[in-house]
């Protein structure tokens, strides 16, 4: 009887295990998440002072180190007892971050390390014995100003190597031969940032308006996200050049160098001669900020509304007679109609610098506006200009007019047509000289004989005739005092907008390739594309 009940006893408590076995796996199969290790896992954690940053799976910081730039671990010997290394086969990568980012190398003393963006990463050990910082320290951000946390979204980091530039020479910080580690900036990438000792405060003396040029020192056009620590976000701007944003330090614009193919290259510090484009560091000097006097500048006189002046506010003006581009005021004329010239043509406020250029003339240097010569008035005629403020030539002659952002301008000349012979207003053969409207650039304008009030007859729907014809446009806002803007309209012509003057459609003529020409007077014959003037009779 008794070995019955033991028996039994021995089958319950097989039983009871089983159930108890089978329960387990159970809850494991579907409720528990696997108890990754601290090497299994790398996720962003957020620290209260320095944002997001990357940690292992129990919150420990990891980190990087400036002399890493070229992609593997400068942190031997004894440095590994302050900075372990971090190393995580396989890890599961956690949500903000990218699998793409992360790989290992294999360290000089034959360990794996994971690497993050090309960067080494390192655990910080406080008491130097290995024993690493617990979950949420960062203690060792900025130790050196070498060590710093890894962070998923800096613009900014901080390399610390021997400068070698492309002509394979070793250099110091000060651009002169000789060993030792320089600390600069470089991008998340390990791509070195430089400064050019030409530029001046927020300005770019570099680059190119069409950026032929920007292939060989690339603009920096990264926004600034996070710096390194070691480094004050508040000295970062940026500045615009030519419709892109490059980033600014202490008003230094920034770029790469070209030929910096590798991390942590630093080629561009030989080019063209040591010490031309250094790499930007924390401690260079703010940029030099350049006082530009503006030598030309619009004001605002009450009856004319913005004309043009110099820096003091004496008005600038326009003839008629220069739609060539030279000047036609000599002689005695020169006596009430001196020329303006600027050697140093910087605009204010509302002018582009390129509308502006300096023409040598008979020996004279004269400032043009959009190819015509400027003028001051001398209403005494002895070469003394006007007042400032003072508009008293506009409209003499019928051929000056204070100088403006026209729209249209007014021009006098001798017509002549494309065969080659003077003619008349009339468009009969003959000598004199007779005022009609162009563009701001001098293009004449004209009409269409064979065209009727607000209807252009002439061009084709796919525009295959225009490059004889071209119809021409404008915004009219701003016209020289003898012209009437209510004689100004558009009309739509395919699509196109084509302003008209008194009904009539308004054109170009494609043979006319100079400023002021007007060959179409004679195509196809005399006066079948008149110009367009004040004396143009309304269309019908």
């Amino acid at each position: 009887m008794k070995n019955v009940v033991n028996q039994f006893s021995l089958r319950l408590m097989l039983a009871l295990a089983s159930i108890v076995f089978v329960t387990s796996c159970s809850s494991d199969d579907n409720t528990e998440e696997p108890d990754l290790s601290a090497s299994a896992k790398i996720q962003l954690s957020n620290d209260a002072a320095l944002g997001e940053i990357l940690t292992d799976a129990k919150g420990v910081t990891l980190y990087v180190f400036a002399k890493d730039v070229a992609g593997t671990s400068a942190c031997l010997d004894g440095c590994l007892d302050a900075w372990p290394i971090y190393y995580a086969e396989d890890a599961e990568i956690g949500t903000g971050l990218e699998a793409t980012d992360f790989s290992s190398i294999t360290h000089s003393n034959g360990e794996k390390q994971t690497t993050y963006k090309g960067w080494p990463l390192y655990y910080f050990s406080p008491s130097g014995d290995g024993v690493i910082e617990t979950a949420g320290s960062t203690a060792g951000d900025g130790a050196g100003s070498a060590f710093h946390v890894a962070k998923p979204d800096y613009t900014i980091m901080l390399a610390n190597t021997q400068l070698v530039g492309v002509d394979g020479k070793n250099y110091t910080s000060e651009y002169v031969e000789g060993e030792g580690a320089t600390s600069y900036f470089v991008n998340a990438s390990g791509r070195a940032l430089y400064i050019f000792t030409n530029d001046t405060k927020d300005t770019n003396n570099f680059t190119a308006s069409d950026f032929s040029n920007d292939g060989v020192w690339p603009v920096y056009t990264k926004e600034i996200e996070a710096v390194v620590s070691s480094i004050n976000a508040d000295d970062f701007g940026s500045i615009d050049v030519f419709g892109e944003s490059q980033l600014t330090y202490k008003g230094w614009p920034l770029y790469y160098f070209g030929q910096d193919t590798d991390r942590g290259d630093t080629k561009g510090v030989s080019v063209p001669a040591p010490g031309v484009w250094p790499v930007a560091t924390t401690d260079l000097a703010a940029a030099e900020e350049v006082i530009v006097e503006t030598t030309i500048m619009l004001s605002t006189d009450n009856a004319l509304g913005e004309l043009l002046t110099d820096a003091e506010g004496h008005v600038l003006y326009y003839l008629a007679k220069d739609v060539a581009g030279t000047r036609n005021c000599t002689g005695g004329c020169a006596d009430s109609w001196p020329v303006f010239y600027t050697a140093e043509i910087e605009v204010g406020e509302g002018l582009d610098a390129e509308d502006f250029e300096n023409i040598e003339q008979d020996g004279d240097m004269i400032t043009t506006y959009k190819g015509w010569p400027l003028y001051y008035h001398s209403e005494s005629g002895d070469g003394v200009i006007d007042a400032v403020g003072n508009t008293s030539g506009q409209g003499l002659g019928g051929v000056w007019y204070v100088m403006k952002d026209y729209s249209i301008m007014l021009a006098k000349g001798q017509l002549i047509g494309a065969d080659g012979k003077n003619y008349l207003e009339d468009y009969t053969e003959g000598e004199g000289e007779t005022t009609y409207f162009t563009s701001a650039w001098g293009k004449t304008l004209y009409a269409f004989n064979n065209d009727s009030k607000d209807t252009n007859t002439f061009t084709n729907e796919d525009f295959s005739n225009d490059g004889s014809w071209p119809i021409y446009h404008v915004t009219v806002d701003q016209l020289p005092a003898a012209m009437d803007a209510a004689d100004f309209g558009e009309i739509e012509v395919f699509g196109e907008m084509q302003l008209t003057f008194k009904g009539w459609p308004v054109y170009y003529y494609g043979g006319d390739s100079d400023r002021g020409e007007n060959k179409g007077v004679s195509v196809p014959s005399p006066g079948v594309w008149p110009i367009i003037n004040n004396s143009t009779v309304a269309a019908e």
